[in-house]
């Protein structure tokens, strides 16, 4: 398949409609120190970067800036294969910058499936990490998002971490949980009549109105903050890395094949996390909000030898105060609020994170009477139950929830193992038994198990007459 522009005139209007801006007067210094790392608690060396303007070509590196518009990233620094000055909404226009003389990486096709990559920009840097994880977050954007070409044609980024004393080497720019290198053509909506889904729930939106898919979620090109056709959520570039050894990252991206359809990297000011990472907001709007009257655990995996002090945000002053007598690596909550947590490493280096939290509502499962069958031959005390009248009286007038039965508190408290047909239960014990419901609310999965009672009432005896009658 070749790639073909079909020059599609649109007459839009960006008036009042707010986009990012770009600052190219950063040093490579100043965007690693000032702008991507926020913490002391990592000694960092070595800046390197390489763009077109290496090659007699345009920039593809610098500072940008949200500039009050809808882009995720309040501030942070860029990584283009074109002509970074580009990358400012609305999406009017198809970026296919820099020309052939502008090279391409070897250690990005080294640590993905990237071929005869061109216009390459990185910028690389040592760092002595004093905690063991670091991570920072990042958002992917290209034009390859055009309703087809993301079916086939993905161009390539990496984030490349060298320990420097084992000689081990990792692309932390992966699918979070996998080792597969994150590309265009694996984070995709539907392209009907072209190409399946994959990973959606990692794309973020269309910067236009899509052809062939209306489902997919998107903004107008007139209003979007940056000139991609497409982008992934916020994603979280995570490492295990040892204390004390000295570390090489390059962040490196590239066109491949030819130089036609832009990709671009966005990194978050102040995300280069040395290892405080308490994960996404767990919010209602984020989908995974904690669950009311249950405890919310938050926290770091224990280090030896450090120590951990926790704070929660004061709406009123405006600061956080500290939660006394919590020391320990984890924090159990209970209530809505943003809470920081301060780990204090053995070499005395200390950093923060923080993260919202908020509770969705938990339903309460009502008490179901007791439900009673009367005994058949054998009479044996083993009857069939229909669990499911008795789903009125769980729900109790609560809508958006579903109810399922088990055969235990535990697994209706795990979810696990639902007894497979409700409507035709054979109780195990005989005369009295007991099954679990589990009235789930259908949103955000919060819960509440409740008992039922199950009875097989003695059937009465029938005593032959003594005398038979005739008549």
């Amino acid at each position: 398949m070749n790639k073909i522009l079909l020059l599609v005139s649109l007459l839009v209007s960006a008036v009042g409609l707010a986009q990012i801006t770009i600052d190219e007067t950063f040093t490579t210094q100043q965007l690693v120190e000032d702008i991507l790392i926020d913490s002391p608690c990592a000694q960092v060396s070595d800046f390197s970067q390489s763009t077109g303007t290496d090659f007699g070509d345009v920039n593809g590196i610098a500072y940008f800036n949200a500039n009050g518009s809808n882009f995720p990233f309040a501030e942070g620094v860029v990584l283009s294969s074109g002509n970074v000055q580009n990358a400012p909404g609305p999406n009017v226009d198809l970026n296919s910058d820099g020309g052939g003389a502008w090279g391409g990486d070897a250690d990005l096709e080294a640590n993905t499936t990237a071929t005869g990559t061109m216009n390459a920009s990185y910028i690389q840097f040592n760092f002595v990490p004093l905690i063991s994880n670091i991570s920072f977050d990042f958002i992917m954007a290209s034009e390859e998002y055009n309703q087809g070409f993301e079916c086939s044609f993905s161009d390539a980024f990496a984030f490349i971490l060298t320990d420097n004393v084992t000689g081990a080497v990792q692309n932390l720019a992966v699918l979070p949980g996998t080792a597969t290198p994150i590309e265009v053509t694996n984070i995709r909506y539907e392209v009907i009549g072209q190409c399946a889904a994959i990973n959606e729930q990692y794309f973020g939106q269309y910067n236009f109105q899509p052809i062939t898919n209306p489902m997919a979620p998107s903004v107008p090109a007139a209003s979007a903050a940056i000139d991609f056709n497409g982008q992934t959520v916020e994603l979280t570039a995570m490492g295990t890395v040892t204390p004390g050894n000295t570390y090489t990252i390059k962040l490196v991206i590239a066109d491949q094949q030819d130089t036609q359809f832009d990709i671009s990297v966005y990194l978050e000011a102040g995300s280069f996390n040395i290892g405080v990472d308490l994960g996404p907001d767990a919010t209602i709007a984020s989908g995974n909000p904690g669950c009311e009257g249950e405890d919310f655990t938050i926290g770091v995996m224990p280090e030896l030898g450090s120590t951990y002090r926790w704070f929660v945000l004061n709406i009123g002053t405006g600061m956080f105060d500290l939660i006394a007598g919590e020391t320990n690596s984890t924090l159990d909550v209970t209530v809505d609020g943003t809470y920081k947590i301060e780990v204090t490493s053995n070499t005395g280096c200390a950093a923060t994170d923080e993260i919202e939290v908020e509770f969705a509502p938990q339903p309460t499962a009502g008490t179901p009477d007791i439900l009673k069958i009367c005994d058949d031959l054998p009479y044996d005390g083993i009857g069939l139950f229909n669990l499911t009248d008795r789903d009125a009286q769980v729900i109790n007038g609560q809508s958006g929830t579903t109810v399922s039965w088990f055969t235990s508190e535990t697994a209706a408290q795990a979810g696990a193992f639902p007894i497979p047909d409700p409507t035709m239960y054979t109780n195990t014990t005989a005369g009295f038994d007991s099954v679990w419901a589990r009235l789930e609310e259908n949103t955000f999965g919060c819960f509440d198990v409740v008992e039922l009672i199950i009875q097989v009432n003695e059937s009465p005896s029938i005593t032959d007459p003594i005398t038979d009658y005739f008549l």
